[in-house]
Formats: C-alpha cells, structure tokens, sequence
C-alpha cells in the first residue's frame, strides 16, 4: 500500500460514475532516492497503482487490477515541480463478473501527465 506513505488523499469528490481526487506525493520516500537521486520521477507502476488504491478507497473495499488495457504516459510527475496531483477518474458500473472499467486521467492545471484504461475487480 502506498497510500499515507507515499501519496496522501488531499480531498475527492464525485460519484459512482466519476470521481476527481487531489493527491499529494511525498517527495521524500524513498521510492524517490532511488528513481532518480536530485530528479525524482514517480513511476508509472506507482501512477498506475494509485489509481488501484484511490477506487479501493472510494468505495471502502479493496480492488485488484484484473487488466491493463492502455496505459499512454505523455508527461513525468516530478514531486519537487508538481507535488499535488489530480486523478480524474471514469467509473463504468460492474458488469456481471463484478468488473469495473476505470479510465483515469492524471493531470495538474493543463499539464496531463498519463491517461490509463484498467479493470479493476474485488480482491
């Protein structure tokens, strides 16, 4: 779990059909001394695993990511540049295997840093 650790819920709002959270990285995990030393970047396994962990919160039950469908990273989050980050996040009511499709957007003002498309199901 990476959450209270590594990024911490700023505040959400939202619905079951869409939700916008406005997390903060903390930049001095470790996680950051490794990727990179005086340049951290967050990985994407992290940004992608955020997502996994916000859903989980939201819906106060935990989630495993079933599929991957698209993952398009256009810009990196350097926490030293841009410490608090919005996930926007597209929710798909489950279908009948209890499979939600998330499609989140992970910007900050009008710089969008990836655009994901996963599967997310009750562990």
């Amino acid at each position: 779990m990476l959450k209270d650790k590594f990024f911490s819920i700023i505040n959400y709002s939202g619905s079951d059909a869409g939700v916008d959270f406005l997390v903060k990285f903390n930049k001095e995990h470790e996680i950051y001394e490794a990727h990179f030393p005086n340049n951290p970047i967050t990985p994407g396994v992290c940004v992608i695993q955020v997502i996994k962990e916000l859903f989980s919160h939201m819906k106060q039950e935990k989630f495993m990511i079933k599929k991957i469908k698209s993952v398009k990273f256009t810009y990196p989050i350097n926490p030293l540049i841009h410490p608090e980050v919005n996930y926007n996040l597209i929710i798909e009511a489950p279908d009948d295997e209890n499979i939600y499709q998330i499609k989140a957007t992970v910007y900050s003002g009008d710089v969008v840093f990836s655009k994901i498309n996963l599967q997310l199901l009750p562990e």
